[in-house]
């Protein structure tokens, strides 16, 4: 299952169209070329970084995951990866497994 965090960030190419692309990824739509960032399965990575169309896998399908941020291109996801974590240090003063995933699970919206 797929979790949409409050928080998300976003590139400037799909905030620009932010509506299109949650409606196609809630209705399980496949995009070409949208990077997705979420917090980790596992608990001790910081992010990760799918292609869209990894996560209509049964296996992603079968996880719970909160996704955090999403970009149109992969260099795009990895900037977003890098303001992530800046802001969190600027605000909470450090980039924890931990703090983020208090960031982005406080504030979820609602599951695709």
């Amino acid at each position: 299952m797929l979790v949409w965090s409050s928080n998300i960030y976003m590139d400037e190419k799909i905030a620009r169209r932010r509506k299109k692309y949650e409606k196609s990824l809630k209705k399980r739509r496949q995009l070409k070329s949208i990077y997705c960032i979420t917090l980790p399965v596992n608990g001790k990575n910081m992010m990760e970084i799918y292609s869209s169309g990894e996560l209509w896998f049964q296996y992603y399908r079968e996880q719970k995951l909160t996704l955090i941020g999403l970009a149109k291109t992969m260099e795009g996801a990895q900037k977003l990866v890098a303001q992530i974590c800046l802001d969190r240090v600027r605000e909470d003063g450090d980039v924890t497994p931990e703090i983020l995933r208090n960031y982005f699970e406080d504030s979820k919206e609602e599951g695709v």
